[in-house]
């Protein structure tokens, strides 16, 4: 639509208030490079790992790890064996309805996951294995960024794929609406996404700093240039414990579907909320003690 499409009539009586454009492109909307053409689900998924791991790679080094690297990757391999899972599970359980009536289609069934369940998952059965090897030191620390920074890229995959992605918003008059190829301005709730978890991933950097502080095992290169008091000092009045981090990723991020979800036309199963509504409920309920207790700090040590 050209540019001078998007004016305002020529006030007149009765003159009709033409809406303002709302944004749309072609979706989804393929990267070109060269000759080939790259769905852009597949790239930003892809690139999404790729990014996430280089990233907790460098934190590893920067930080050091509490943890042996033995051990280390068995929770890893814990992880991505849960999230695998219950990406899939939570996506069957999203539209328990819809899931009974595809439960022989092959294509249904191995298409859609969710991040919640692959968060919510991948939290127990790294649970699961730290309890079986009688592991107790926290382990999630290193992962808080890594994992709202790949969140964040694949997201870019979910917008540029369109209504197929199933992950738009529903209808809206807002200026920032997006039409996605239907012909209904729609919330970028993909890009609402986007930008809450690039404001959170500062706030992370400051809590896992804090936390590496409290914990003899990380780097003594900190504790050299400074950022890390001497092994034997543990300040005791930090908000901030070992696996807070990693809990505060959680909170947040799990918050913040809780609210978003209602701007998606997802079925509601349950009390005006959905599948991944209630998981996210669930999960905030098993962080309430931690929640309290950042709350209640202030008060504790006036």
């Amino acid at each position: 639509m050209p540019p001078s499409c998007w004016r305002r009539a020529r006030p007149s009586y009765n003159s009709p208030i033409l809406p303002p454009p709302h944004f749309a492109l072609a979706f989804p909307y393929y990267l070109h490079f060269g000759r080939y053409a790259i769905h852009p689900h597949l790239f930003f998924e892809s690139l999404s790992y790729f990014i996430a791991f280089r990233v907790y790679l460098s934190l590893r080094r920067r930080f050091g790890d509490p943890i042996a690297t033995p051990l280390r990757w068995a929770v890893i391999a814990a992880a991505i064996a849960g999230a695998a899972l219950g990406a899939k599970l939570l996506y069957w359980l999203e539209d328990p309805v819809l899931t009974f009536h595809h439960f022989r289609d092959p294509a249904y069934l191995i298409g859609g996951k969710t991040i919640v369940g692959a968060l919510v998952f991948g939290l127990l059965s790294v649970e699961c294995m730290k309890r079986y090897i009688g592991l107790r030191t926290s382990t999630g620390d290193l992962y808080a960024i890594p994992l709202a920074l790949g969140i964040a890229i694949g997201r870019i995959g979910c917008f540029l794929t369109g209504l197929s992605d199933n992950t738009y918003g529903i209808p809206t008059n807002l200026p920032w609406a997006v039409n996605f190829g239907d012909g209904i301005p729609r919330h970028p709730t993909q890009l609402y996404e986007i930008f809450f978890l690039l404001a959170l991933i500062p706030i992370l950097f400051v809590v896992l700093t804090k936390v590496v502080a409290r914990v003899p095992h990380f780097s003594p290169l900190l504790r050299e240039v400074g950022i890390l008091p001497p092994t034997n000092v543990h300040p005791p009045t930090s908000r901030f414990l070992p696996g807070d981090a990693f809990k505060l990723f959680m909170v947040a991020y799990l918050s913040f579907r809780l609210l978003c979800d209602f701007l998606k036309p997802y079925p509601r199963i349950f009390l005006g909320l959905g599948g991944i509504q209630w998981a996210c409920v669930l999960i905030l309920l098993y962080y309430s003690r931690d929640i309290a207790r950042w709350l209640l700090h202030d008060q504790r040590h006036r």
